[in-house]
């Protein structure tokens, strides 16, 4: 399941918990403009010179109030210690800042999920080769592993195989059953030949047997049995056995058209083209004709989107009609009917298609081109209401295939009758699409404003054949939810689902600003402004501003925390900030800790 988020729910950690005292002991001492009252403290936090502190660690408070540690020492369990030579004092213990990856480097610079700390740096953890994931400590192929089918700890019933990333009974022709893993026994590294025949390292299997790799040269690369240089190499371009197809060549490690229209048509719908292909060029094979002829190309540009039909109608022979799309030679469409060859195609404004108008079997002659807009575009096929949750259902079946999304390790092939349909945010937030309840193999993807628009998330199967995304949206945006089916022949009846994710909890109302952990800042710090929290607490100089700021006493010594730690107040201010004013401007109107806008 693929979710894309802007803002993070974070459980209350004990760093987070601290600041957010730290925040509720700010709010308490200073709302009134400066009087001295003792805030209320929530176990384990004591009151210390009006300062909810944690006695088990607080450095000027470490066990009682008022007992300091000197320098060198922390305090750890109401205890001041020393630390051992090659640690520092961090917070509540001591830690070698080489090595702790929840200090690494310096105090409170935690390393990321998977990170280790090596030599006071976070390093990344080891990558798995391309093709493959990292599930459990170990990298497996996701699209053929029968305990990891699709995705991580996804397995498969017993009697399945994995194939493609999906569970089923049986492999399709060509590939072979090895332990529940659909495999081509022709070039699978791990069953080369046969099941369990494993190649050893440096060697490929082709054609069913090991080979030793070859060493290449500077700037190429091993595929197969060759070295071969996927910046110009047809046959695997930007990556081993990507292939250009007949009319393009790889450039820069992309395919690129080499067919270029003799005539620009423009935009204008209708219109008719006499021409004849006698004596023309014959550098495009459509792909609905065995042998083809002279051709005549032409490029035509959507002025709007829509359904476009190209036809030969009125023709003096049999012709043959292939649709290309501009950007990259794409055949969108071919027909070969004898008499009248007729092709549409779904184009979105402003898109550029070349129009090959050929023959069939060395056949040329005088021909008449038809162009028409037909229809509004099949995509997007309806418009959602915004309000959310809401469930609608439909079918695909006898749809067109409108858009093929990007394919992602989460997002398979998808080249299947589709339905998309338009959205638009009533509100900022992270949003669920999912098909749970529908009849057949989905695919669910989501584009950004059209329906060709950027791809935002793409899902199969995350629940065994159903789909879901979650993609953050900002109000007022507009998106196209597709429901598509996986591999090329699915369609049927659907069910798309739309609903918040979890929304945060509403805290402005409670009728208490910052006092103790019921208060509006409490409840704004678990939730939208818990991003500006963990900032604070990911950021040494955020922790260390803040224990000085705890401790200043004076305003004097409070101006001399900022001075040493700017980088952290700035961060420390911005949660106030959100908490107090873009959370609580009714439950703390009139504190004076921070100048909201």
């Amino acid at each position: 399941m693929q979710k894309l988020r802007s803002r993070s729910r974070l459980a209350p950690t004990y760093t987070l918990l601290w600041l957010a005292a730290a925040v509720l002991a700010s709010v308490a001492s200073c709302s009134d403009g400066g009087t001295t009252t003792p805030p209320t403290c929530v176990a384990p936090l004591s009151s210390c010179d009006g300062v909810c502190v944690d006695t088990s660690s607080d450095q000027a408070h470490c066990g009682v109030c008022g007992v300091s540690c000197e320098d060198g020492q922390t305090c750890v369990a109401g205890a001041c210690v020393g630390c051992d030579e090659g640690q520092t004092a961090c917070g509540d213990g001591c830690f070698d800042l080489q090595s702790d990856e929840e200090h690494c480097g310096s105090c409170g610079s935690a390393c990321e999920d998977g990170q280790t700390c090596e030599d006071g740096v976070c390093q990344g953890e080891e990558q798995c080769a391309s093709g493959r994931t990292e599930c459990g400590g170990e990298c497996v192929d996701t699209s053929s592993d029968p305990d990891h089918c699709g995705d991580c700890d996804a397995a498969c019933d017993e009697g399945q195989a994995c194939e493609e990333g999906a569970c089923q009974e049986g492999c399709s022709d060509g590939l072979t059953d090895c332990g529940g893993a659909c495999v081509d026994t022709e070039t699978d590294d791990a069953h080369c030949g046969g099941c369990g025949a494993a190649c050893g390292d440096g060697q490929t299997c082709v054609a069913g047997t090991c080979q030793d790799d070859e060493v290449c040269g500077s700037g190429l690369t091993t595929c197969g049995d060759a070295c071969v240089d996927l910046q110009t190499d047809a046959a695997h371009c930007g990556e081993c056995g990507a292939a250009c197809g007949a009319s393009q060549v790889c450039q820069a490690g992309m395919c690129a058209c080499t067919v270029s229209p003799g005539r620009d048509l423009g935009t204008a719908v209708p219109q008719i083209v006499n021409d004849t292909t006698a004596g023309g060029s014959s550098t495009y094979s459509p792909s609905c004709v065995a042998t083809s002829s002279s051709e005549r190309i032409y490029a035509f540009t959507a002025a709007t989107a829509g359904v476009y039909s190209f036809d030969s109608a009125g023709s003096g022979y049999n012709v043959v009609l292939a649709l290309l799309d501009a950007a990259g030679c794409a055949e969108l469409a071919c027909n070969a009917d004898p008499g009248a060859a007729v092709v549409t195609a779904d184009l979105a404004t402003g898109q550029t298609v070349y129009v090959v108008v050929d023959g069939a079997d060395g056949e040329t002659g005088t021909f008449e081109l038809n162009i028409t807009r037909q229809s509004a575009p099949s995509c997007p096929a309806g418009t959602l209401a915004s309000a959310v949750p809401q469930t609608i259902t439909g079918s695909t079946v006898g749809r067109p295939n409108s858009v093929t999304p990007t394919r992602t390790a989460e997002c398979g092939v998808a080249e299947s009758a589709d339905a998309g349909y338009a959205f638009t945010a009533p509100v900022t937030g992270d949003y669920v699409f999912d098909t749970y309840g529908s009849a057949y193999d989905t695919v669910l993807h989501v584009h950004d404003g059209t329906c060709r628009g950027p791809q935002l998330a793409c899902n199969d199967d995350t629940r065994v054949e159903q789909s879901e995304v979650t993609v953050t949206l900002e109000a007022g945006q507009t998106v196209v939810v597709v429901v598509d089916g996986s591999r090329n022949t699915s369609a049927g009846a659907f069910t798309l689902n739309v609903r918040r994710a979890v929304p945060p909890p509403v805290c402005d109302g409670s009728g208490v600003c910052g006092e103790g952990g019921d208060g509006c800042i409490s409840c704004a710090l678990d939730g939208n402004c818990a991003d500006e929290l963990r900032a604070c607490t990911d950021s040494a100089s955020c922790i260390n501003y803040v224990s000085c700021f705890r401790t200043c006493g004076s305003a004097a010594a409070c101006a001399a925390c900022r001075e040493a730690d700017p980088d952290g107040a700035a961060l420390y201010e911005a949660a106030l900030s959100c908490a107090i004013c873009d959370e609580c401007p009714i439950d703390c109107a009139g504190s004076d800790i921070v100048a909201c806008r």
